[in-house]
């Protein structure tokens, strides 16, 4: 990682919220799929030579559209009904079509490299892209919401310097707070099939239940006292979708109607997930732990976002961050 793209402070409107069997923040393909549909421009307008091939994300503020009746705890996404449609000679209401929309205010980290191995990027390529970015941001679309305006677009062209120096990289990172970095933490989900022996599904679900249970009072006369069961794990944990697996074979392209793109091959996938955790980033030690990158296994027909996160144990131990809990 010598040089980074920094997206600071992008507005989404209309984000999906929903993510396979999780909802409240988008997928990381979303962020990857935003990177790659970037690359594929810069590609077109400035150079071949530029490779955009990971990304990192920063939260600095969410809401999704629900809402709650009555006090409930259950959330219910905001959902409309339009437009019309025919039926017959008749207008009538559509019916629902279940979506889930969201506002988020993120910052992205895109790693920069060389398309070529042992090349260098020209000068006159990199003045060009940070040029060229501010005007092709707002034509985009992110997490299938409208991005609605950003702070600044940075391009910063030592970051491997600025990584390798404690305090030139707190300096650095201290400038996303308020927010959260989005890693992965499939560590502390094997470690958790592990003790438990539950089995994966069941052990992904614990971090997402809040289960109680009623203590025997020590008196006959005295009242119950329920507490909270809670994982053995510190940090803000979340269970997030992570990529897909392919479930049919690898259809050539045009073999398979009414799809997206009839010149690429097509393949029928189902959901993979995973175990995420929301860190602040002056917290990270290294900033390609924030970094996602894909990947695909042929033979076991994978898709996965991969993340090289790496916790900092000292602070994992700590109490008070241990009790950090998603609002």
């Amino acid at each position: 990682m010598d040089k980074l793209l920094v997206i600071k402070h992008l507005e989404v409107e209309g984000a999906n919220a929903i993510a396979g069997l999780t909802w409240g923040f988008p997928a990381m393909t979303n962020f990857l799929g935003f990177t790659h549909a970037l690359q594929r421009k810069v590609h077109e307008k400035i150079s071949t030579s530029i490779l955009l091939d990971s990304c990192a994300v920063i939260c600095h503020a969410s809401q999704p559209q629900t809402y709650n009746n009555n006090m409930s705890r259950e959330h219910y996404f905001a959902l409309t009904r339009n437009p019309l449609v025919l039926k017959g000679k008749e207008a009538v209401t559509a019916p629902f079509n279940e979506e889930g929309k969201m506002r988020m205010d993120v910052s992205l980290l895109i790693d920069i490299n060389s398309a070529e191995e042992d090349s260098y990027l020209e000068p006159d390529d990199l003045e060009d892209l940070k040029e060229w970015i501010p005007n092709i941001i707002p034509t985009m679309r992110l997490a299938g919401g409208s991005i609605s305006g950003f702070e600044t677009v940075e391009l910063i062209l030592d970051a491997g310097a600025k990584n390798r120096d404690d305090h030139a990289r707190k300096r650095f990172l201290r400038q996303f707070l308020p927010g959260f970095a989005l890693v992965s933490r499939q560590d502390v989900l094997e470690k958790h099939i592990e003790q438990t022996q539950l089995s994966p599904l069941d052990a992904w679900l614990d971090f997402s239940t809040r289960k109680m249970r009623a203590e025997i009072p020590e008196k006959e006369d005295d009242k119950a006292k329920w507490v909270v069961d809670r994982p053995e794990f510190s940090g803000w944990l979340k269970p997030i979708m992570i990529g897909y697996q392919g479930i049919s074979e690898l259809y050539e392209a045009g073999q398979v109607g009414h799809v997206r793109d009839r010149d690429v091959p097509v393949q029928f996938v189902e959901s993979v997930y995973s175990l995420g955790q929301w860190v602040s980033p002056h917290r990270i030690t290294n900033i390609e732990h924030l970094l996602w990158t894909h990947s695909y296994e042929a033979e076991r027909s994978l898709y996965l976002c991969n993340n090289a996160f790496e916790p900092d144990t000292s602070h994992l131990l700590n109490d008070e961050y241990s009790n950090t809990e998603e609002q």
